[in-house]
């Protein structure tokens, strides 16, 4: 009887640690997972879609900044509307910032052409700027011999 007694206080003592084990766990996860902006250690959807942009931001290649370019658009009226704007190219690799360099006036022609054929009609929306950035980067790949450009960035968009 002694026996059957002493087991069951040890399975009782093994039971109590390892529940002591999984709560002292929990609470430190929940201890080292909380930040000052969050105290609770709970991650929100607003924290996990941060951490999937952290994400995407490191899939972006090398990027090569193009100097400020400003155009006048084509208007109905007399009324001239200028457009300033500095674009920034994503590149497939960083060697065909090479090619860029080389052929740095052309690419420059080239955006001054595509801009100043549009209105503001043709800018004045994100879809617009999409299809704006879409029809750079194919212009330009179309030049290209090194790699291609993977995106076209808005850095700075100014309309007067």
């Amino acid at each position: 009887m002694q026996k059957n007694s002493s087991n069951k206080i040890l399975i009782s003592i093994i039971v109590f640690l390892i529940l002591l084990l999984i709560g002292g766990g929990g609470a430190a996860f929940w201890y080292l997972t909380k930040t000052p902006d969050n105290p609770d250690g709970v991650q929100t959807s607003k924290q996990k879609s941060v951490n999937s942009a952290d994400e995407t931001l490191a899939e972006i290649g090398p990027l090569y900044p193009l100097k400020p370019i400003t155009v006048n658009l084509e208007t109905q009226d007399e009324k001239d509307v200028y457009l300033k704007t500095t674009l920034s190219l994503e590149l497939s690799s960083k060697e065909l910032s090479n090619e860029l360099d080389a052929k740095n006036d052309v690419i420059r022609d080239d955006i001054i052409r595509i801009l100043s054929a549009k209105t503001l009609a043709d800018i004045d929306s994100e879809v617009e700027k999409d299809k704006l950035c879409t029809e750079i980067k194919t212009s330009l790949n179309a030049m290209l011999t090194d790699g291609r450009i993977r995106n076209v960035y808005i850095v700075e968009f100014i309309i007067q």
